[in-house]
């Protein structure tokens, strides 16, 4: 199985707040993130999406949290496209985006208070 290693850390106090997550690829992005949330203290009751680099709301492409991407119609934002992460594996989403080791995500999370993260690819495994 493969697995991603992320050094994910707070945008705004990198050196203080940061934790390394390993992830298998059949993980969902939802289950990722559910991972990240508990690893620094934050709940589940806000909209959230992974995206693109550290482009926060200019992410070319954005994984979104099931319940908005149920009520969203057209499956684009500013320019991109969106994702339900519910639907969509860790596996699935390094493809899509073609991710090597040290490329970054960013997280979003709590669009009013805007909790931001950045992920960093540190280490790709696979094993038989």
């Amino acid at each position: 199985m493969t697995t991603y290693q992320f050094r994910v850390k707070f945008e705004y106090a990198p050196t203080e707040l940061w934790r390394d997550i390993i992830v298998g690829a059949d993980r969902t992005l939802d289950e990722f993130q559910t991972v990240l949330n508990r690893a620094v203290g934050l709940d589940q009751d806000h909209l959230w999406f992974v995206g693109t680099d550290q482009d926060y709301w200019d992410s070319d492409v954005q994984y979104k949290c099931p319940s908005e991407f149920e009520q969203s119609s057209d499956g684009l934002v500013r320019g991109g496209e969106e994702y339900d992460a519910g639907e969509t594996t860790v596996g699935q989403m390094a493809r899509r985006l073609d991710l090597d080791e040290h490329d970054r995500l960013c997280y979003l999370f709590d669009y009013g208070d805007e909790w931001r993260f950045y992920a960093i690819l540190k280490e790709i495994t696979s094993s038989c």
